[in-house]
């Protein structure tokens, strides 16, 4: 950043004792009304152009060269160094704000990287979402996060050490709020050039800090989010392997069933007995099958949605789930009709008898 020239000085300079002639001489209505010379009563009547960014009226050239003929001629030495005080304040005036452009300029830069570095790790952190809907893919997404954690921890440090900066910085010079900051220009005092500096500073700061306090709880959130995640994919599919066994052991049961028509008369009370206790047996697995979809929901609502592979896992465990159960209830009541239609209180038992 360029150190900023002051183009003019705003502040009223103290007079200087050695100015009191001059300002006699000025001020002397007897002098504009007797002066020999009628360029010099032009130069004591008006005032010249501010010199040199001191902002005070400056007597002429010729009035500072003592060429004010013999009727008031101005001691040159007095007016010299009168001048020359003038001519020190401005330059220490262009020096304090060039050293404090200079200054802020050093917080700026590193201000506007910290802002630019966390405004593109925010969005990677972004495209690390959806999760997938699989154990194996939800881990190596957390390992990935990991390292980036770390990126962004190692980061903290060196962010700190700006803000803490900014904020000395501004301690040091602070501002005064305004609803419309002055816009700079050739007549822009110091004094609001040091101003907009500082208040150009602040809201650099205030946006890197707001951007760290954001990219460090979404990290710390989504790490949490990618644990839920894979604790529920575990969960659901260890499961899923748990009902996908119970479900084969009950369907190897069904297979040894043997057709109500090869069934004898009086076994069917004991086989009516024995599909209740099947019925009884296998029940918790409808809170099993209840538990996978509660899982699956749950992952849906956090935007994880299941791989092809766990979702057609799933769905083969709910199609089983309502087959076994179908064929239950259907087994049980052909025994039970059966019972009813030729079993010992039934006519066609009587009648054959």
């Amino acid at each position: 950043m360029q150190p900023m020239v002051m183009q003019g000085c705003p502040y009223t300079l103290p007079r200087c004792h050695d100015w009191q002639a001059a300002d006699q001489f000025h001020h002397s209505s007897s002098l504009r009304s007797t002066c020999p010379h009628p360029q010099v009563r032009a130069a004591v009547t008006s005032p010249a152009p501010p010199q040199d960014g001191a902002g005070v009226p400056c007597l002429s050239l010729k009035l500072l060269n003592g060429s004010v003929g013999a009727s008031g001629p101005l001691e040159p030495p007095a007016m010299n160094l009168c001048w020359n005080e003038i001519k020190k304040k401005s330059h220490n005036l262009r020096a304090r704000l060039e050293a404090f452009s200079d200054h802020s300029g050093k917080l700026q830069l590193p201000l506007q990287e910290i802002i630019d570095w966390l405004s593109q790790k925010d969005e990677e952190l972004s495209a690390q979402l959806p999760l997938q809907g699989d154990v194996a893919l939800v881990q190596q997404e957390k390992e990935t996060h990991a390292a980036f954690m770390e990126e962004v921890k190692s980061r903290g440090p060196y962010i700190y050490s700006v803000l803490e900066s900014a904020q000395a910085f501004l301690s040091q010079h602070p501002f005064e709020e305004l609803e419309e900051p002055h816009s700079e220009s050739k007549d822009t005092s110091p004094k609001q050039r040091i101003q907009n500096l500082s208040r150009f500073v602040w809201k650099q700061a205030t946006v890197a800090s707001e951007l760290w306090e954001k990219l460090t709880a979404r990290c710390v959130d989504q790490h949490r989010h990618i644990e839920r995640t894979l604790e529920q994919l575990l969960e659901i599919q260890g499961a899923m392997e748990e009902l996908s066994t119970t479900l084969s052991q009950a369907e190897g049961v069904r297979a040894t069933w043997e057709p109500i028509g090869d069934l004898f008369i009086d076994s069917l009370p004991e086989h009516i007995q024995a599909i209740k206790l099947f019925k009884e047996e296998f029940s918790p697995m409808k809170d099993g099958v209840k538990l996978v979809n509660d899982l699956a929901h749950q992952l849906a609502i956090s935007d994880v949605h299941l791989s092809m592979e766990n979702s057609q896992a799933l769905e083969q465990i709910n199609v089983r789930w309502k087959q076994l159960q179908a064929s239950v209830s259907e087994r049980l009541k052909q025994l039970q009709d059966a019972h009813r239609d030729f079993g010992p209180g039934s006519q066609h038992f009587l009648s054959c008898t």
